[in-house]
């Protein structure tokens, strides 16, 4: 990884300054690289300590948010190095407020967005490093880092390339899809080299197609990035960026071969967000507890959750035997006419006091709005969207989907389980929830790319309808046994005839999505 952003910065006969620069990995590769010079800086002593009795070089106790870093620092050609990954929330509010006012500082002395670059303060310190790089380096110097790539995923991370975008341009993102650079991180890295000063339209988005250290030595005897790499162009605007970097050559295959037969979810179903109660250790009981308590009936219902590791696998629901019930009541309900609920509430009354019930009112009101199909949230191994037989209530981890008019239910439930939808999630999902998950937000379920289901005749339609329902009660497995059962293959043959030219593509759909799983953390198949 190291060696990678060191043949990306081309550091031969520069003055290379990595800002964040721990025990001096990237400096002493620079100068093993023929670097002129090289310059590190961090916060923490006793690193500046080890880097220094690392490296022949200038290394300065202090902190890159510092007012005269730039000028401690001194003229930089290029910057390398792996900035800490740390959300914002995490520090102390001195230090955060502290860090804005320095990348505001920032880009206002260079004309750049000082909004944005605040929003990323607040978002990540990794983001507020960025910046500070950008302010550091020469103009058409280039900052080569290596990132997290949950900052191409969340929501809060589109200031940060807006704040990039006013001091630079991103030229290249390059992630090791077969390799983990930190065995310890629970998220993603890739490397991005940003030129300070440069406007572009284009990005690079690579996947090394060779191990890092032989792209590495290959890029430094000269190979273009193309020679090590799957590379991708794609525009200016990061959306873009995460699913390039992530999804195999399969989906976009897929995704070509299927063409006008692949639409948004949004187009055949409304998506709504399952409930949040506001204090699950009051309102979600265990059916057992439930007994116990002696709680009337008619105060409670199934709730639909869906862990992203599946221990509730199957696709169908039974509504009786939920693991879970919550309860749920009215804002006008006569807690005269429930005793028992209403002496359950009378030792829980403290919870209104709790900031996420305050405004609710009364406090013990859950509003409910039950359905019959849902999407999960998040995704290990296993990729199960779930149907109950009546409407129930979903937990905030999954989505409820309302099929629109004209779209068959059980058709819709059968493509959203059938393995174009799955590669789909895991080519498209935010790979940001750490310990290898992938997860969605309710905006991206309605752009979810799944099999129009409309296009299927009153044929086609029975075909999907009957092979879901020859694997509705059965546990859905790990991907890696689930693509040679016999059923499974039933529903995606059903489901293929909805598009020509699909049905040849389904054995490298479920190479790439067994691929993509297993390389995400390393998910291994369970024991027989």
């Amino acid at each position: 990884m190291v060696e990678l952003a060191l043949a990306l910065a081309r550091v031969a006969g520069a003055r290379i300054c990595d800002p964040t620069c721990g025990d001096g990995a990237f400096l002493a590769g620079a100068l093993a690289a023929g670097a002129r010079a090289v310059v590190g800086l961090d916060v923490d002593p006793v690193a500046a300590a080890a880097a220094r009795a690392r490296i022949a070089g200038e290394i300065l106790d202090g902190d890159l948010f510092a007012p005269d870093s730039a000028a401690r620092l001194g003229p930089i050609d290029a910057i390398v190095g792996n900035p800490p990954w740390v959300k914002a929330d995490r520090l102390p509010l001195d230090q955060r407020l502290r860090i804005e006012a320095a990348v505001a500082a920032t880009a206002r002395r260079h004309g750049g967005d000082v909004d944005a670059a605040i929003e990323a303060a607040r978002y990540d310190l990794a983001a507020a490093c960025v910046i500070q790089a950008l302010g550091l380096v020469r103009i058409g110097g280039p900052v080569v880092l290596v990132l997290s790539s949950a900052l191409l995923d969340a929501d809060a991370a589109a200031p940060v390339w807006r704040a990039v975008a006013s001091l630079g341009a991103v030229r290249a993102l390059i992630a090791a899809p077969a390799e983990r650079w930190f065995a310890d991180a629970a998220v993603n890295a890739m490397v991005a080299v940003i030129e300070r000063g440069a406007v572009a339209d284009q990005v690079a988005v690579a996947r090394l197609t060779t191990s890092t250290e032989a792209g590495a030595a290959r890029l430094r005897a000269g190979a273009p990035l193309e020679a090590i790499a799957e590379v991708r162009t794609t525009g200016a605007d990061p959306q873009a960026w995460g699913p390039a970097l992530r999804a195999p050559s399969a989906w976009f295959e897929l995704a070509a071969a299927a063409g006008p037969a692949l639409v948004p979810l949004g187009e055949l179903a409304a998506i709504r967000r399952g409930v949040t109660t506001g204090a699950n250790d009051v309102f979600y009981l265990s059916r057992a507890r439930a007994r116990e308590l002696d709680l009337e009936a008619i105060a409670l219902s199934p709730v639909v959750r869906s862990p992203y590791n599946g221990s509730e696998a199957q696709i169908a629901i039974d509504p009786l035997s939920t693991p879970i019930v919550a309860l749920t009541l009215a804002p006008d309900a006569d807690l005269a006419a429930l005793p028992r609920v209403a002496a359950y509430l009378a030792t829980h009354a403290a919870a209104a006091e709790r900031p996420s019930l305050r405004a609710r009112q009364p406090w013990w009101s859950l509003p409910t709005r039950p359905a019959r199909l849902f999407l999960a949230k998040a995704y290990g191994p296993r990729f199960v969207q779930r149907l109950a037989p009546r409407p129930v209530l979903g937990d905030q981890r999954v989505y409820a989907i309302e099929p629109r008019p004209g779209v068959d239910l059980d058709a819709l439930t059968g493509a959203l389980n059938g393995v174009v939808t799955a590669l789909a999630l895991e080519a498209l999902g935010r790979a940001s929830m750490g310990h290898g998950a992938l997860e969605w937000t309710v905006a991206d379920a309605a752009r979810l790319p799944v099999l129009d289901v409309r296009r299927a005749d009153e044929a086609q339609r029975m075909a999907i309808t009957a092979a879901l329902h020859a694997m509705i009660a059965r546990p859905v497995e790990h991907v890696l046994r689930e693509r040679a059962l016999a059923d499974r293959a039933a529903l995606d043959a059903a489901l293929g005839a909805i598009a020509p030219g699909l049905a040849p593509r389904l054995p490298a759909i479920w190479e790439a999505l067994c691929a993509s799983v297993a390389q995400r953390d390393r998910w291994k198949l369970p024991a027989a």
